[in-house]
Parts: C-alpha cells; sequence; structure tokens
C-alpha cells in the first residue's frame, strides 16, 4: 500500500520519534511519515505547517478501533465465563480515556507531541488520543500483527490487565474481603425467576448485617450474585 507524501519534522526531532517508536511499542517504522504525523497535534498542523491535513486526528481515529478491536479479542479469548455486559465493562475499564492518558504519559508520548498549546495540562490531556494515533500508525506501516502485539505489549506492562480484570469480575470475594475487615456479615439471598420466553433467570440481593445494600439479575446465579456484590461494595466504600 502507498501513502501520500508527508513533510517530515527536523531530522533530530524524526531521530527521537523512530527512537521512541522502537523502544516503546516493539516497531522499526518504515514509513517515518506516518508516525510524524501520529505525534501532529491539529494545532500544530494548522498553526504550524499551515495543512490541517498533517493533523494525527484520522490516524486516532483509526488506532481507536484497533485498540478496541485488540482489547476485545484479549478479553474474549482469556476471560471465557464472562458474559457480554461483563466483557464490556472490563474492556471500558481498559480503554477508558484517563487509563489511555496515564499510559501515554508512562511511556513519554506527552513529551513528544507536537502542539501549540501552551498549557501543560492540555498537553497531558491530548496524549492519550496521541497514543491512539501511534496504533493507527503501527496498523498502517506494519499491519493487524505487529498492531496487535504493541498494543497489548504496552497495556500489559503499563495498565495491569490481570488486576484490572479480576478487580471488575470478582466483587464478590472483595465484599466478604471487606465485611471480614469490618466484623460484618455478608448474605445473598438468591432466588430464579422464570422470564416470560421461557428462560431461567437469578435475582439476588446482597445484604450486609441483614441489610440489603445491592441487588443483581443474571442468567446464573454467579452473575446474579456478583453484580448485585458490586453495587453492594460500591454503596458500602460511598
Amino acid at each position: 500500500m502507498k501513502f501520500p507524501f508527508i513533510n517530515r519534522f527536523k531530522s533530530e526531532r524524526e531521530k527521537t520519534t523512530v527512537s521512541l517508536i522502537k523502544n516503546r511499542f516493539g516497531v522499526a517504522p518504515r514509513n517515518v511519515a506516518l508516525y510524524n504525523q501520529a505525534f501532529c497535534h491539529k494545532s500544530a498542523a494548522r498553526n504550524f505547517h499551515n495543512n490541517r491535513h498533517l493533523s494525527n486526528e484520522r490516524l486516532e481515529f483509526l488506532g481507536d478501533a484497533v485498540i478496541d478491536a485488540v482489547v476485545a479479542e484479549y478479553l474474549y479469548v482469556t476471560h471465557t465465563k464472562a458474559d457480554e455486559g461483563e466483557l464490556t465493562k472490563m474492556k471500558s475499564r481498559i480503554v477508558n480515556r484517563a487509563n489511555l492518558n496515564a499510559i501515554a504519559v508512562a511511556i513519554g508520548v506527552d513529551q513528544h507531541i507536537e502542539t501549540d498549546m501552551q498549557a501543560a495540562s492540555s498537553t497531558k490531556s491530548i496524549a492519550g488520543n496521541t497514543l491512539e494515533a501511534i496504533i493507527g500508525a503501527i496498523y498502517l506501516d506494519r499491519g493487524y500483527k505487529r498492531a496487535k502485539s504493541s498494543t497489548l505489549s504496552v497495556l500489559m506492562n503499563h495498565a495491569d490487565l490481570g488486576s484490572v480484570t479480576e478487580t471488575e469480575s470478582d466483587y464478590k470475594s472483595r465484599l466478604y474481603e471487606e465485611a471480614h475487615r469490618l466484623n460484618a456479615r455478608v448474605f445473598f439471598d438468591t432466588k430464579p425467576v422464570d422470564s416470560k420466553k421461557g428462560t431461567h433467570m437469578f435475582t439476588a440481593q446482597a445484604l450486609w448485617n441483614g441489610e440489603v445494600v445491592g441487588q443483581g439479575k443474571g442468567s446464573s446465579k454467579k452473575r446474579a450474585e456478583q453484580q448485585a456484590a458490586q453495587v453492594a461494595f460500591e454503596n458500602i466504600n460511598e
């Protein structure tokens, strides 16, 4: 696939770009111009280059889709017993804006963004967008397989995927631990409910010292109780 020529940055900046992509993402760039563009915020494209098409917004759009696909596949393969709702919640915890911003800052992406914005806080707020643009550039330059491995490597090293997903899926254990810490009693009242479609559903109530502090519903007792436990845990910690 051929790409239109994109004006490159100064040689020293280009050298730094290549170094960062190699060291942080494990990729040797072929089309360096794509990565230059990934670091170019729309304010720089407009005010420095007088060419809005040099903005990283399109690469950001592409990278966002790639990250979503990679994380969705990872969760699907590693959490075989989780239902759609649980998978969606886990994915949202991993790819949320605050998390991506933090990862981008941790690996130094924020220090390399070309922008006309003066405030440091503004630079931090666009770091996650730039991270997505970089993944989009890797996808175009080296293909999906390499973009996938780079995405998982960055997330594994900086997002603690195991902790993020376990925290989301095992609120019941956390609630019991909290009850033990506070010397409280926890009990789950779970009942089957026949739906109008003939399928079985379960409702669950989480009781804390005899008081209902969380309710849940699911296609199994476990899912209903996990949902009730999550609501209860959040209510207790408020």
